[in-house]
């Protein structure tokens, strides 16, 4: 692991503030924030928590580190004389268990590189396992790249470990060793581990869903005609009812999606019991799990009502002419939805999360012939073989709408499980046959000719689910369509909050389409859902916007040159409210050579002066 600079550069920087030419960029940010502390460059340790905090903090990571037990178990054995040692460390830089070789392991207590040692960077400056936390991404730190002087002693290599369900950060693995001593793929190897903790915790996150469904649906009678919400013990929800959300919006005055307001369970069902309980005072909130065993938690409403004759949320659901509206792009894809699905054509929807593959599907349903007849989504990744079977036999499940027709929404067919497969597909050649006809739909994050590709996917699945086939862009890939969209949640919500809409001056707009919506236009939605409920005067300018939008780009994520000059373009267009000419000057540049960068990169163009 080669060091970028050199010790004299180290001494300058902290001396002058002179920027070493060849330090690497990753690292000269991470000095600049540990710099802001001026007490920081002296410490030759890192601050450790209390033992009391220390078993705490294992408590409230038993899931990682149930996950992580036999990973660090196997990498601890195979570093035993190496010179390194494996660190695994919480969100906040804390570690929770170190192995490896017994010298290194030592050495690390003289700099609290130990449990209970906490290395974010706020508390040590710049480190692997701080850094990498910081970032969301693997990195290496060797020798005089650390901040601190007596950490220089050290070479590191850090990866975040992310949930697999909602991709949060949940803690860092870190081998460390000598500075100039650790030999090989370091920072591979902590990347691989990580990825290691991550596949456990899938696959027992799985597990415990299949049996934690397995008893919901024993028990599955008490809660017939209510709208139902299954979490699991860590708050994330496993499965719910259509019309769960409408129903707890109107329990809660506005809030559809009630998993977002609660705190993560630590695996204690009864915990996150209660805190349901607080949120949804009417609702009923049972703890699901055989005898002694609370799995998860079952809550359930009353089927929504409208309130003082004001429809839920919308009032209306949204239509495929809402969905056009947005913009060229989309208006294209729902006239090619609407004949595939005119002609009875098993549709494929393929797109990121968060890209509005069901909202697409359910307005698909209601133009259709279909309208009317019950529009069904199965989790793909649930299916079970007896159930199927039970099912096709009975004709129940989703085999009932053999008789009703209908819609048939298949979630993430891409995650059916190898030995439900062919049941699925012998169940789906059967409704083919059936009369009334049943319109077929697949969602899908996944590219599923890439699955079948890998073999993770039948053929003969495959193409009974994507005779037809689209790709829904992200929303990065739409910016030009985020005015239009913010206009109709806007008006969506105002509706559900009987309150006037939101309206965002022309900064705030350009912010927004500066924005990288990752999360898509769920994310947008959440974030318009938020500015409703605590605006006043209803004006969304850029000091409104949260931080992580409002932040320069430079400060929220590692860019290339060609990236930050795209983002100083879009910074100095919201900065002018989309006037060319005084974003051109502010730039220093023509207004014609302006117009060519908005073209080359793919940007919408502000107004005219």
């Amino acid at each position: 692991m080669p060091e970028s600079i050199q010790k004299e550069d180290w001494e300058r920087f902290r001396a002058l503030g002179s920027v070493p030419p060849s330090i690497r960029e990753v690292v000269l940010r991470s000095w600049v924030r540990s710099q802001e502390d001026k007490q920081l460059g002296a410490r030759n340790f890192a601050p450790s928590v209390a033992q009391e905090e220390l078993r705490t903090i294992r408590r409230r990571n038993a899931r990682l580190r149930q996950a992580a037990q036999s990973v660090l178990e196997r990498a601890g054995y195979m570093l035993s004389d190496s010179g390194a040692m494996l660190l695994l460390c919480d969100d906040r830089g804390v570690v929770m268990e170190a192995t490896g070789d017994s010298r290194m392991l030592a050495r690390g207590q003289e700099n609290h590189l130990q449990p209970g040692g906490r290395w974010d960077e706020r508390a040590i400056g710049t480190n692997a396992i701080g850094t990498a936390l910081h970032m969301g991404k693997p990195i290496t730190i060797s020798g005089v790249e650390h901040f601190c002087e007596a950490i220089q002693r050290w070479s590191c290599a850090a990866a975040p470990v992310r949930c697999p369900a909602s991709g949060e950060v949940l803690g860092a693995v870190d081998i460390s060793g000598a500075s100039g001593e650790l030999s090989g793929p370091v920072s591979a190897l902590s990347v691989t581990l990580a990825l290691q903790i991550e596949e456990v915790m899938r696959s027992n996150g799985l597990r415990e869903h299949q049996r934690l469904m397995a008893s919901f649906l024993s028990g599955r009678s008490h809660w017939g005609g209510d709208e139902v919400l299954l979490l699991d013990g860590h708050g994330q929800p496993v499965w719910s009812s259509t019309a769960f959300d409408r129903a707890a919006e109107e329990a809660t005055g506005g809030v559809g999606d009630v998993t977002r307001l609660i705190a993560p369970g630590e695996g204690d069902a009864r915990a996150m019991a209660e805190q349901m309980r607080v949120l949804l005072p009417e609702a009923g909130v049972d703890i699901v799990g055989p005898p002694g065993e609370a799995q998860g938690v079952v809550v359930t409403l009353k089927r929504a009502t409208h309130r003082r004759g004001t429809p839920l949320s919308s009032g209306r659901a949204v239509t495929l002419s809402d969905i056009a509206a947005t913009g060229p792009q989309m208006a294209e894809i729902c006239d090619k939805a609407g004949r595939f699905v005119e002609r009875g054509m098993p549709l494929l929807i393929e797109g990121a999360p968060g890209t509005g593959k069901e909202t697409l599907a359910q307005a698909l349903h209601a133009a259709g012939a279909q309208a009317g007849r019950p529009f069904m989504i199965v989790d793909c990744s649930l299916l079970d073989p007896d159930m199927l079977r039970a099912d096709q036999a009975a004709g129940t499940g989703f085999m009932q709408l053999a008789e009703t027709g209908g819609t048939l929404c298949l979630d993430e067919p891409g995650q059916t499980p190898a030995g439900v497969q062919a049941l699925l597909a012998q169940a789906l050649a059967a409704l083919a046959r059936e009369r009334p006809a049943v319109q077929v739909m697949s969602l899908s994050a996944a590219t599923l000719s890439e699955c079948l590709r890998s073999g993770e996917l039948r053929g003969d699945l495959h193409f009974r689910l994507s005779a037809a086939k689209l790709a829904l862009p992200a929303l990065s890939e739409r910016r030009a369509d985020i005015p239009g969209l913010l206009r109709q949640l806007s008006e969506s919500c105002a509706r559900a909050r009987q309150d006037k809409a939101l309206r965002f001056t022309p900064k705030a707009i350009m912010r927004l389409q500066a924005h990288p919506w990752p999360g898509n236009i769920r994310e947008l939605r959440n974030l318009v859902e938020t500015l409703s409920a605590i605006s006043l005067n209803r004006l969304i300018d850029v000091p409104d916007l949260p931080p992580e939008i409002t932040a320069p780009a430079g400060e929220k994520r590692d860019d290339t040159l060609r990236q930050r000059e795209r983002s100083a373009i879009l910074d100095a267009l919201a900065d002018a409210g989309g006037n060319i000419t005084q974003a051109a000057r502010q730039l220093g540049i023509s207004r014609s050579t302006l117009y060519l960068k908005l073209d080359q990169y793919g940007l919408p163009r502000g107004r005219r002066n």
